[in-house]
């Protein structure tokens, strides 16, 4: 006589997401089967537990790429039970994510008086230089350095900015 044993587990044996850190990550909720003579353990390798109930945990992953790992194993009447792991994986962003506002007032005010990259690529950005209409060069910089547009009056120029070999060129707006 054969005897099949099947054992279920509550995640699939080494289940894996994949994510990328271009933008952030919403908190993530994994759920196991519920039973109710069942008490849950949970572990994370990295990030923040935002909430746990019985079965459920939602979790704030990290921003940044790496490997990180849930685990939760289940004692019954005192007896240790399941125990399953779930593999979340961020890569590293493929492309830079810079965000290029489209305008600035330097009028003194202390709202935006300055033209300011934004984004997760700011950091790697190699070179910045800004244009006007008969293209000559009015500011530059080997980082991400503020352009505060003083003594530059009202009219459209062009960014020119390099990050990781790539370039972007963008028209801003500046207004009084």
């Amino acid at each position: 006589m054969r005897w099949w044993v099947f054992i279920l587990l509550p995640f699939h044996l080494l289940a894996q997401e994949t994510y990328n850190d271009c933008v952030t990550i919403e908190p993530q909720s994994y759920q196991v089967n519920y039973d109710a003579d069942k008490n849950y353990y949970w572990s994370i390798s990295s990030g923040e537990i935002v909430s746990t109930f019985d079965n459920i945990i939602t979790i704030q992953w990290p921003d940044t790429a790496g490997e990180y790992f849930i685990s939760v194993y289940t004692t019954r009447f005192g007896c240790e039970g399941d125990t399953s792991y779930y593999q979340l994986v961020i890569d590293p962003c493929p492309y830079a994510t810079i965000f290029f506002p489209t305008s600035f007032s330097p009028n003194g005010d202390g709202i935006n008086d300055q033209y300011i990259i934004g984004g997760r690529s700011v950091d790697e950005i190699e070179y910045f230089a800004v244009y006007n209409r008969w293209g000559q060069r009015i500011f530059e910089s080997l980082s991400n350095t503020p352009w505060d547009g003083k003594d530059t009056p009202i009219g459209v120029y062009t960014i020119n900015v390099f990050v990781k070999n790539n370039r972007y060129v963008r028209p801003v707006t500046l207004v009084r």
